[in-house]
């Protein structure tokens, strides 16, 4: 080969090691913007702002914006990892109850009424999820002050009016 084709080839790789690392780079700097102006983490862990109302660094990021005092926080992470993990469970039998509606389903002679039960059972853990969150909320919001209480609901307010799933600290 000639030495100007090998140049010439080697220019070509050149640039697009570059377009390749300018791409990456612009991919990188939007995702980090974006993960930084996010509002909410969401359950699947979606990396972001820490939310107001999860666990750990969330629940941190909470007991921050509600001034909370280091006796509240102790009893408020001990409440919640008894919380976080009853739900939890009730989360996986709502997901085992889905695979069995879909097995129920995929039937050449499906049952309805095996399909209607397990939705029943679906909507009733999923009902008692909600009751468990409302309960432990207003056993949270109890512990706070006036002050820290209208804060708390504002935070609730503004995760339910952007429609982004919340979990309770």
């Amino acid at each position: 080969m000639k030495n100007s084709t090998i140049k010439y080839i080697l220019i070509v790789s050149l640039l697009l090691n570059v377009s390749f690392l300018g791409t990456a780079a612009f991919i990188h700097y939007k995702q980090a913007r974006y993960f930084r102006s996010a509002p909410f983490v969401g359950p699947a862990g979606i990396p972001g702002r820490p939310g107001p109302f999860g666990p750990g660094i969330q629940a941190g990021w909470l007991f921050e914006e509600l001034s909370l005092n280091p006796e509240q926080v102790k009893l408020f992470q001990q409440k919640a990892a008894v919380f976080h993990e009853t739900i939890e469970g009730k989360r996986r039998e709502v997901d085992r109850l889905r695979i069995s509606l879909i097995n129920l389903m995929r039937a050449d002679n499906p049952d309805n009424n095996a399909i209607w039960a397990t939705i029943g059972q679906i909507n009733s853990e999923q009902q008692d999820i909600q009751k468990m969150i409302v309960s432990h909320m207003l056993e949270f919001k109890s512990m706070l002050d006036k002050e820290q209480q209208k804060k708390f609901l504002n935070l609730i307010e503004g995760a339910m009016g952007q429609r982004r799933e919340a979990v309770c600290p």
